[in-house]
């Protein structure tokens, strides 16, 4: 067992022994050297359960004296596990994400339950059905198919007006957060901004004809071609139908979505993809076939490498969108104000 799962296994038993009452406010902590030999760990590793405790505000420390249950510990979830509901886990940039929600929750002290959606609102309302009858302290999320009407966002309302804080990450429910008196906040990239960027800076390249694929059932894909439509109006360049495409998570990969790609490449000089899955697509019919498309611009970051085109793909914050996620989390369960975070395509790390 690693050092750190040793430390966070401490501290679980300890939170445990406060939510069961055998310690509550006042009581003093058994010394490190007490707790080392009780439980065959070392000093540092207790050293490192008593220092998290504290910052928890579950314990107070007295120089010279020890540590004391503090009177806010009695408040404080007890769970210690925080729910992961996402679209998919193990494909694209999810593993990333993933790692860097984990990596902040486990050093905080939670543990993960992690689900999947495969972006289906069925499997949704199943997650969230058995999370109504399973205690957890927080819910970090991404939403299904967040640009249509869903039936299942009675389930957030009674989680985050209640007892259980919501952190949204890429795809949210702008519903939701009208809600008052609600434990709501998202982590996001700035769609529209960086389609917009990305659009603009084809048109100062000399391009008039710029194509879009987007998704529609998203609203990421929705707010990437608000700003790529913006961009192309401010220009006084008008979206032209012939050079547009919309897709859904269902016919993402069917033969129409391949054929209306094949045409898009013949009808424009360049194109903004909803991200690198698409434009994935989109070359490797331009590396085999005659094409007008000299430029293409995407999102995620994930082709690498030179292409024999003029591509851009601005790249998703991947871990650091996963931490700032759970760092929210965390500081919400911790009853501190926090607000939502828009991260910026040009400050991504790919």
């Amino acid at each position: 067992m690693s050092l750190q799962k040793k430390y966070i296994q401490l501290y679980s038993i300890i939170t445990d022994s406060i939510s069961d009452g055998t310690y509550v406010f006042g009581d003093k902590l058994p010394t490190e050297l007490e707790l080392s030999t009780k439980y065959g760990m070392s000093r540092q590793t207790v050293r490192q359960a008593l220092e998290l405790l504290e910052r928890n505000e579950m314990i107070t420390k007295v120089q010279g004296s020890g540590s004391y249950v503090s009177s806010k510990a009695k408040a404080f979830k007890k769970t210690m596990r925080i729910a992961v509901i996402t679209t998919y886990i193990s494909t694209y940039i999810f593993p990333h994400i993933l790692r860097g929600i984990e990596e902040v929750a486990t050093n905080s002290g939670y543990f993960i339950q992690l689900m999947a959606t495969n972006n289906s609102i069925a499997k949704e309302r199943d997650i969230l059905q058995f999370l109504s009858g399973n205690v957890v302290d927080g819910i970090i999320v991404e939403g299904t198919k967040t640009a249509l009407p869903n039936p299942n966002l009675h389930f957030y309302q009674e989680f985050a007006c209640k007892t259980t804080p919501l952190v949204f990450f890429n795809g949210y429910y702008p519903e939701l957060l009208q809600q008052s008196n609600c434990k709501i906040v998202t982590v996001t990239t700035d769609d529209y901004g960086g389609a917009r960027k990305a659009t603009a800076d084809l048109i100062q390249r000399g391009h008039r004809l710029i194509g879009g694929v987007f998704k529609s059932d998203d609203i990421q894909g929705v707010r990437r071609f608000s700003g790529y439509a913006d961009a192309l109006t401010e220009a006084n360049l008008r979206i032209d139908d012939d050079c547009m495409i919309w897709f859904n998570t269902e016919n993402k990969y069917s033969p129409e979505l391949k054929q209306n790609l094949n045409r898009l490449a013949t009808a424009c000089t360049a194109i903004v993809c909803y991200n690198d899955e698409i434009a994935f697509l989109l070359l490797a019919y331009l590396n085999s076939n005659p094409s007008s498309v000299t430029a293409i611009r995407s999102f995620d970051g994930t082709i690498t490498g030179k292409q024999n085109i003029d591509f851009v793909s601005y790249g998703h914050p991947n871990e650091l969108l996963g931490r700032e996620a759970a760092e929210h989390m965390i500081q919400l369960l911790a009853n501190k104000p926090v607000e939502s975070l828009v991260m910026d395509w040009s400050t991504a790390q790919e």
